[in-house]
């Protein structure tokens, strides 16, 4: 597994460009329904925030929430500052294996398209767990796989072939090669589910979207 904050760095300056590409703008419709999922008070913690779109989303839709963005990019968080437009949001680098902020702080933490490129998943849910406060919320988005078998291979084509070319097309196939490889050796939602269960990040909802290629994982935290 490449060094993400390298990879990240990397594809920066291209980033969103080539997410939009990719996904035919599908990723802003799962981000719209998304943010419309909860309604968060208190403070809320974005992991993995990228380019900050859905802390920026969050903020504009739920103004009376604190939000806090954390990224190990440091060049992805420029990009995430200068699209804040004066917004209160605080851009932090750091990771989500060692997030920098006292137990119990969180109301809620989300994290979209990030969980399945930290170094540990078991490291990062730990953490996450540790910062949110009991009955606090995890809301998680991620890629996963479709029972659906005409869709499986068109999935198969689409992750080995179609996105790393269009990285080919930007100077950075061996990035997106890795993130396409990311996404086809990621949980099954049964696993995923399973996972965040065992560490007491209850699941009490799941949503898919695009013939189950992408699910959302909504959870509460039980410290007791």
């Amino acid at each position: 597994m490449p060094d993400t904050k390298d990879t990240f760095d990397s594809i920066s300056q291209k980033y969103d460009l080539i997410n939009d590409i990719i996904s035919l703008k599908t990723h802003t419709i799962w981000k719209k329904k998304f943010i419309k999922l909860f309604e968060p008070k208190g403070k809320l913690l974005d992991v993995a925030t990228g380019t900050g779109d859905i802390a920026i989303m969050i903020k504009e839709n739920y103004p009376h929430t604190q939000v806090f963005a954390l990224d190990p990019s440091k060049k992805m968080l420029e990009i995430a500052n200068n699209r804040k437009k004066g917004s209160s949001i605080n851009f932090i680098e750091g990771c989500c294996e060692e997030i920098p902020f006292p137990d119990s702080t969180f109301d809620f933490v989300t994290i979209t398209f990030g969980l399945r490129n930290t170094k540990s998943v078991a490291t990062s849910l730990d953490e996450i767990k540790r910062v949110l406060k009991n009955d606090g919320k995890l809301v998680l988005m991620e890629f996963s796989k479709s029972d659906n078998l005409i869709i499986k291979v068109f999935y198969k084509f689409y992750l080995n072939i179609f996105i790393p070319f269009i990285g080919l097309l930007f100077g950075k196939f061996a990035e997106y090669k890795y993130l396409a490889s990311s996404i086809e050796s990621f949980y099954t939602p049964k696993e995923m589910n399973k996972i965040l269960n065992s560490k007491r990040l209850n699941v009490i909802k799941n949503i898919k979207y695009n013939f189950g290629l992408v699910s959302v994982y909504i959870s509460n935290n039980s410290k007791s």
